[in-house]
């Protein structure tokens, strides 16, 4: 497996060019950049820049991440907002094959409560099933991603809703800290299994009295020697992608920390 880390780990006013630079030098060997609707429109030219940079870097982009699913919600009973969703993934795929990304993170639906279950379950394929040929036509796969969204909250389900979409573009992206507030994430590594293409760690801490909070990993209750082991049986050999906010007293020190849980975590489960 390999050491990845999401450029959300540093400052905002980090350019493209930072964020690289830093994670090469901290010791990752990918970075997973992020989507907004600002850099969404660079052109083949900015985007080429960024992989040539990686390139000199001897990093890897294995994968792009992005929050505009929360807003542009692919099952919300706006028409013309599953619209935007469907094309910022088709988007993304291709700005995903400019930088070399095999992967583009999906939040598949936000559930909201004028929309019944079932049709936030039909919605959803339907935009996703809409944007998979262009996946496709373009050899990225869309990783769906377990999330706080209200929908998909157990490891049957969300392995069933991948295979109704049965289309080989459509994978898995496996949040570990996302999972560790509904359930055992070694249980769901080993069901998902087939269908983790990437995968998001961070730590999650649940203490009594009940106050959740992500943390940096190892910091917080995942069981990681159990988690390993079952990335280890599953045959996974991808990145593990830190996905945490940098500590507000210093820039790379969120970096350097998570980086050295990565180098314990990954000594585990063997």
């Amino acid at each position: 497996m390999k050491k990845g880390v999401n450029a959300w780990i540093y400052p905002n006013d980090f350019s493209t060019d930072d964020v690289l630079k830093a994670s090469k030098e901290i010791g990752y060997d990918g970075v997973e950049l992020n989507l907004d609707e600002e850099n969404l429109k660079f052109g083949r030219k900015e985007r080429k820049a960024i992989l040539d940079r990686a390139e000199s870097l001897g990093l890897e982009l294995p994968s792009l991440c992005t929050a505009l699913f929360w807003k542009y919600n692919l099952a919300s009973p706006d028409e013309s907002t599953r619209k935007k969703g469907i094309e910022i993934i088709k988007a993304g795929c291709q700005f995903a094959a400019d930088i070399g990304a095999e992967v583009l993170l999906v939040v598949p639906a936000v559930a909201v409560p004028e929309v019944p279950y079932q049709k936030t379950w039909e919605l959803s394929k339907r935009s996703i099933l809409e944007a998979a040929p262009t996946a496709e036509d373009y050899g990225v796969k869309i990783g769906i991603e377990n999330v706080w969204n209200k929908f998909l909250y157990s490891p049957l389900e969300f392995r069933r809703f991948i295979e109704e979409i049965n289309h080989p573009n459509v994978k898995a992206y496996f949040d570990v800290g996302n999972i560790q507030f509904l359930g055992f994430p070694q249980e769901w590594i080993r069901y998902l299994s087939d269908l983790i293409v990437c995968v998001h760690v961070k730590g999650f801490h649940t203490p009594a009295p009940f106050e959740p909070k992500f943390t940096s990993v190892l910091q917080g209750s995942i069981p990681w020697a159990e988690v390993m082991e079952a990335l280890r049986e599953i045959g996974y050999d991808g990145f593990l992608n830190v996905e945490v906010p940098p500590y507000p007293g210093h820039p790379l020190k969120s970096a350097m920390d998570n980086k050295t849980a990565l180098d314990i975590i990954l000594k585990m489960g063997k």
